[in-house]
């Protein structure tokens, strides 16, 4: 079998050595005919000529490729563009860690959103500036055939990802774009997603945590209306009303069934945004109650193979002599946000994390552990997750809405009520989670009615009333479609 594509590389770079080799014999302007003789037509035409030498040439070329030494195959010469050199403080890393590659991870943007990450043609250089610069180029000339992820668009053009020049400088990159045409997008819905995937990318550079975007020559930018002036980081931009405190203090601490001894937890299920974890006898391989637990986000080295830019630790407790020889089922994951699962010592397990978004746990029962992170911004505050109903879900008019997510709330009372068009209620009510005031959160799954004369756009609240005057805490908006 042959490979037809790899041939032309190849018949290409032979083709293109023959040509440099050529000796030509230039005669000077002011010797040649063209300045002492009337011009007169030629025997043979131009083009009849341009034939003859290509033919010539092609001959050179391929009698070189067949005579080359069995076993060898062309090496492609470096890049000589010369990027924009990071400064004396910038952030860098050995070059074996970041070899040629045909992949590199960019981000494109989601309706609502945080953008998800995937990979798409391109190259990895040799230092950040130019790593960074690629990306975007990568990013620019990315297209929907193959290279968008399901449900994502594509926010940046081409001529806007051109006449890029990066500047490293701790852990900021400032990338100034050249854009005769401008970004090309419209609206605040476009140019958030422009903004998020920009900011992603650019901050995807390890060591690089924020983005400063201007024009050329300026400090700023401005996408459509949006302006852009200091730098950002991918908290700024991806959606959350609110980024989860940082450190073990902040954490959360779940009191197990410590009375059984060697019991390990494993990984039992694993998506993008979600794993969760079964205690195991080491004795028997039975599904047995966890131990206690403890579990907080951190920031995270992303240098580190493997690495995110923050991750969540979760440490069980161990009961036993000797040790659990570690977590099991470890793997690395190309998602996003969990970017990979690794674990280290006694039933430890770190989640490396794309940004510090909302995250919450929980025990659908004693034998389990479901560790969430994320969720769509608009259905996720700090104390109230919802999975069902979905943003922008079509419901019917006079039935039950299923309601089914997690919330940490005072006493496990979930306050919600639902919104007309023009913000009025036209129904309310509350119902109670499965766990109240405690650090691991609680479950919820409930009905409420839709009343019969509501008809097109609300929305769904849900909150927490305060306990000191009924004020509405950390509320969640889903908007909705009643049919």
């Amino acid at each position: 079998m042959t490979d037809e594509r790899r041939d032309d590389e190849i018949l290409g770079r032979a083709l293109a050595r023959a040509i440099e080799t050529i000796d030509l014999n230039q005669t000077p302007y002011e010797r040649s005919r063209i300045a002492t003789a009337p011009a007169r037509r030629p025997i043979f035409g131009l083009w009849q000529v341009a034939t003859a030498a290509a033919a010539i040439v092609l001959a050179l070329a391929i009698g070189s490729w067949l005579t080359r030494p069995a076993g060898t195959s062309p090496v492609a010469a470096p890049t000589t563009s010369a990027p924009a050199a990071p400064s004396s403080n910038a952030t860098t890393a050995p070059a074996s860690a970041y070899p040629q590659s045909e992949r590199v991870w960019v981000y494109f943007a989601r309706d609502g959103l945080p953008p998800t990450g995937a990979f798409v043609q391109g190259h990895l250089l040799d230092t950040p500036a130019a790593r960074i610069a690629s990306r975007i180029t990568a990013l620019g000339s990315a297209s929907a055939a193959g290279d968008v992820p399901y449900q994502a668009t594509n926010a940046l053009s081409l001529d806007a990802s051109r006449g890029i020049s990066v500047r490293v400088q701790g852990d900021t990159a400032t990338v100034e774009f050249n854009r005769p045409n401008g970004w090309g997008v419209k609206g605040a819905a476009q140019s958030q997603a422009l903004l998020q995937q920009l900011v992603y990318t650019i901050t995807e550079e390890p060591g690089i945590r924020r983005a400063q975007i201007v024009d050329v020559g300026k400090s700023s930018t401005a996408i459509d209306q949006l302006v852009v002036d200091k730098p950002l980081a991918r908290e700024d931009v991806y959606g959350y009303l609110f980024t989860p405190a940082l450190g073990k203090d902040n954490g959360i601490s779940g009191s197990g069934d410590d009375s059984l001894a060697h019991v390990t937890a494993q990984l039992q299920e694993v998506s993008a945004e979600r794993v969760t974890l079964a205690g195991r006898s080491t004795a028997t391989g039975a599904k047995v109650n966890l131990p206690s637990f403890s579990i907080w986000l951190e920031q995270s080295d992303d240098r580190k193979p493997g690495g995110g830019k923050y991750a969540l630790n979760l440490v069980f407790q161990w009961n036993g002599s000797g040790t659990s020889a570690g977590a099991s089922n470890t793997s690395t994951y190309g998602s996003t946000p969990l970017r990979a699962i690794t674990a280290s010592g006694t039933n430890i397990y770190r989640f490396e994390l794309d940004d510090a978004r909302p995250w919450r746990a929980y025990m659908p029962d004693p034998t389990q552990l479901v560790v969430e992170f994320g969720g769509d911004p608009r259905a996720t505050s700090d104390r109230i997750a919802v999975a069902a109903p979905k943003p922008l879900d079509v419901v019917n008019s006079g039935a039950d809405l299923a309601l089914a997510g997690a919330a940490r709330v005072f006493e496990a009372n979930v306050v919600w009520r639902i919104l007309d068009s023009a913000g009025k209620v036209v129904a309310n009510g509350h119902f109670t989670a499965s766990l109240g005031s405690s650090a691991v959160w609680g479950t919820f799954n409930a009905r409420i009615a839709v009343p019969a004369n509501v008809r097109g756009n609300v929305t769904l609240e849900l909150y927490e009333a305060s306990p000191k005057d009924g004020t509405a805490q950390g509320v969640v908006r889903v908007p909705l479609a009643v049919r």
